[in-house]
């Protein structure tokens, strides 16, 4: 073995403890990049791999009204398109059993599923669908029970069908039920007609014959849409997520939300490896203090200091290598675990179990380099030392600090709870790298607790104040205001009543031309007064009675279009024509980013549609979630009755009441609050091994004085409750220190999820997450003691009289 590798392997194996603790810091840091790299190369790969197999459009735009085949046939003449496909898609209802309750969904129809062209299904189970099977999209089996070879009742312009699952697909560009997707539905396009009464198509894909280039794209999307305007047909973006007109199709239209969610899930785990190298410091000086006295040795027989430094080095590389053992299996089975997760919550195949060379490479380099790096300062200043300072030295051993002369005046307070004190600061430097560990391992904790808080407060609470109805429709067609606000209020459920106007649109500066970079804008025609919104003014001013040429806009959509309080705006209604507003007020509202409001009055005068209206709001006697659901379906019943047709759906995310909205908009964000809290948890891991190696460490250093302590009569439980004592110490330090900074992160953390999702998330304090990690670093720190406190009791007065 030689002299060098005999003294490595005597150093790691005299104190296994140590080295174990070591090697697992090492390991956790290093598997918790190596799991987020082998995460997101697998999601994102695996993503893109079933972007490009389904062949994506790269126009997609809706149509109404419908067009026919004809008109298809027409546009597929123009230059530079491949091909032009058409489909339909319809909201319906839909039910398992007669006596459930009809719950929303939509209808797809393919012109020939056995020819696609563009954005292609899949088939999962069964058979295509046919007139008389349908089909249902995947993981609509499993969340709403709807499986293959079952009866389901379908519900299409007041008449009932009794229809039957032949197969599962998989749609590309579908919402997940798991992610808050409604149920699809998947029939032919004969059968949808039969149903809806509609033989045409509503949508069109298409794609170049050039390579993608967005500004081609958007020359042809606008000549697609000159030549639908000269039928008198309306036409608007509908590829994924944000209803553009054109996409590309060499990328997935998720992976820069996935980016922005692996960025900060990245810089987490660089966190947990520097939080872990710091261990790796304090192991490695602690190491060089307790071996001066062989350093002196080594040197005065001959060794030179290159030798001594290699000694060390390779002792640190063996620890990374041990690490490796660890890290490697660990990032490639958590990594995998996790693509699964996403993959099944994005209701996609997750293929099959890779090892990525990338995250194994990353490991490597980080598992030999860092700790080598982390090392360097210790070791240097340790082999440098002289023969003469070698003897001279008396280990560890310092004078009375401040803390230790104030502490020796105390004479009211016990002597354990003193000298537990006392010890704990002991190595000041030691104690500084221990509480930076645990700080940050407690404000990530914190910080992540304050991103649930705040998605639940933006999406609960303040939405609630924002939107105050309790449950909204949409009409089939528009209806007559006064007779449906009156019909409503005489119903016993009904508090109030509203009818608002829905409406979409193009809008842009008022002195700049039509383009393709104009902004989509979601139009609400407000009845003034209204007492079911609550505006939230960004600034400038709410809507007033007598506005005939005002608009409040959504303050994410005026920075979109570059707008501010005074200008003028042209609105785009399609073949409906242009109208003109000025801006008075920009608001906040999460849940339609694009949204401008305008007095009902005037955009129905603008669009000759004066005294009709197509939504209504109402809010009800008895407002708790499931009161609201249970008028829902009583009103639903109450207009079927009276002969007013409902879409399915309500007018936000699909939902009858503003408490399904909330829930179906909350359970969009577990998925990233589950990532998050794995990291977490990660970081709490290394903070736990980093505080019981340090404690490990100080029992090592005062074995001599566990030995006199034992002479002179201490019990095994006087010394372990030192030990934990010392452990509660630090950990409740670090909890004060991490609960004064846990606003201003929890904030920092909740601005950048809010910026890598392009959302709005409204930030809260709340002190459960300080609390939770108290009780959490309280257990943690009796656990991380409990190891060394029990090494320390078993020390005798023999062993500490021969220890070196």
């Amino acid at each position: 073995m030689g002299v060098i590798g005999y003294k490595i392997w005597s150093d790691l194996w005299s104190n296994k403890n140590r080295t174990l603790q070591v090697v697992l810091i090492i390991a956790i840091g290093a598997a918790a990049i190596g799991m987020i790299v082998t995460t997101r190369t697998l999601v994102i790969s695996r993503m893109q791999e079933i972007w490009e197999a389904a062949n994506p459009a790269m126009i997609t735009m809706s149509t109404y009204p419908s067009i026919d085949d004809d008109t298809i046939t027409a546009l597929k003449r123009i230059e530079g398109l491949e091909n032009v496909e058409g489909f339909s898609t319809e909201s319906v209802e839909w039910r398992l059993n007669p006596d459930d309750e009809w719950s929303s969904g939509r209808l797809i129809a393919r012109d020939d599923y056995k020819n696609q062209h563009y954005t292609t299904l899949g088939l999962i189970k069964g058979e295509w669908p046919t007139y008389r099977l349908f089909g249902v999209g995947q993981g609509g089996d499993e969340v709403y029970g709807i499986r293959v070879g079952s009866e389901i009742t379908i519900r299409v312009n007041d008449n009932e069908r009794q229809i039957k699952i032949g197969s599962i697909i998989y749609d590309p560009i579908a919402s997940p039920p798991s992610f808050g997707g409604r149920a699809l539905l998947f029939a032919t396009h004969d059968r949808m007609g039969d149903l809806t009464g509609d033989q045409k198509f509503n949508r069109i894909m298409a794609r170049a014959t050039a390579e993608y280039d967005e500004a081609e794209m958007i020359a042809l999307a606008d000549l697609i849409k000159r030549k639908l305007e000269k039928q008198e047909v309306d036409s608007g973006g509908a590829s994924p997520p944000q209803g553009s007109r054109v996409s590309d199709p060499n990328k997935h239209f998720f992976q820069d939300t996935m980016d922005g969610i692996f960025m900060i899930l990245a810089v987490m785990s660089i966190v947990a490896l520097i939080l872990g190298l710091f261990l790796v410091y304090n192991t490695i000086n602690a190491i060089i203090s307790q071996q001066v006295d062989q350093i002196g040795v080594m040197k005065a027989i001959g060794a030179g200091t290159g030798q001594i430094l290699l000694i060390y080095l390779l002792n640190v590389l063996v620890y990374g290598s041990l690490a490796l053992l660890i890290s490697i299996p660990l990032a490639s089975m958590g990594g995998w675990r996790l693509h699964v997760f996403l993959m099944n919550t994005f209701n996609a195949d997750p293929g099959t179990f890779t090892i990525v060379s990338e995250a194994v490479m990353a490991q490597v380099a980080i598992a030999l380099l860092a700790p080598l790096f982390a090392s360097l300062i210790p070791i240097f200043t340790g082999v440098r030392i002289t023969v003469r300072e070698a003897i001279s030295s008396y280990g560890l051993s310092a004078g009375a600090g401040l803390l230790e002369r104030l502490l020796a005046k105390s004479e009211r307070l016990p002597r354990l709870f003193l000298l537990t004190i006392s010890n704990t600061f002991r190595n000041k430097g030691r104690v500084i790298l221990t509480q930076i560990t645990l700080v940050i391992s407690g404000l990530i904790f914190m910080m992540v607790m304050s991103v649930g808080d705040s998605t639940r407060n933006t999406f609960d609470d303040v939405i609630l104040s924002i939107l105050k109805y309790d449950v909204s429709f949409v009409f089939e067609d528009s209806e007559r205001i006064q007779e449906v606000e009156k019909l409503t209020l005489i119903h016993p459920v009904v508090k109030a009543v509203e009818m608002w106007n829905l409406d979409n649109g193009n809008i842009r500066p008022i002195d700049q031309a039509e383009s393709d970079d104009d902004q989509q804008v979601t139009l609400f025609g407000v009845p003034l007064p209204t007492s079911l919104y609550g505006p939230h003014i960004r600034a400038g001013r709410w809507l007033q009675p007598g506005d005939t040429e005002a608009i409040v806009l959504n303050q994410r959509l005026a920075e979109r279009a570059g707008l501010k309080l005074g200008d003028w705006v042209t609105i785009d209604h399609g073949i409906k024509g242009e109208t003109d507003w000025q801006v008075v007020g920009l608001v906040f509202d999460p849940v339609v980013d694009d949204s401008a409001h305008i007095s009902r009055e005037s955009i129905l005068r603008k669009l000759n549609r004066v005294g009709r209206s197509n939504t209504v709001w109402i809010q009800t006697v008895q407002n708790d979630p499931d009161s609201q659901v249970e008028a829902a379906h009583t009103l639903r019943k109450y207009y079927d009755q009276h002969e007013l047709t409902l879409r399915p759906g309500g007018t936000f995310v699909g939902q009858d009441t503003a408490s399904e909205a909330t829930d179906r908009i909350l359970s969009q964000y577990s998925m990233i609050i589950t990532l998050l809290a794995v990291m977490a948890v990660v970081i709490a891991v290394v903070g736990s091994i980093a505080l019981s190696g340090v404690l490990s460490l100080n029992v090592l250093e005062r074995t001599r004085e566990i030995g006199v302590m034992r002479a002179v009569g201490a019990s095994s439980g006087s010394i372990a409750r030192i030990f934990i004592g010392e452990g509660l110490l630090l950990g409740w330090l670090s909890w004060v220190i991490a609960a004064m900074f846990s606003v201003p992160a929890g904030r920092l953390m909740t601005d950048a999820l809010g910026s890598a999702l392009s959302s709005q998330l409204v930030y809260i304090y709340k002190p459960t997450g300080a609390l939770y990690w108290l009780i959490i670093i309280t257990i943690l720190s009796i656990i991380a003691s409990w190891l060394p406190a029990r090494r320390a009791t078993r020390i005798s007065v023999r062993d500490s009289l021969t220890y070196q």
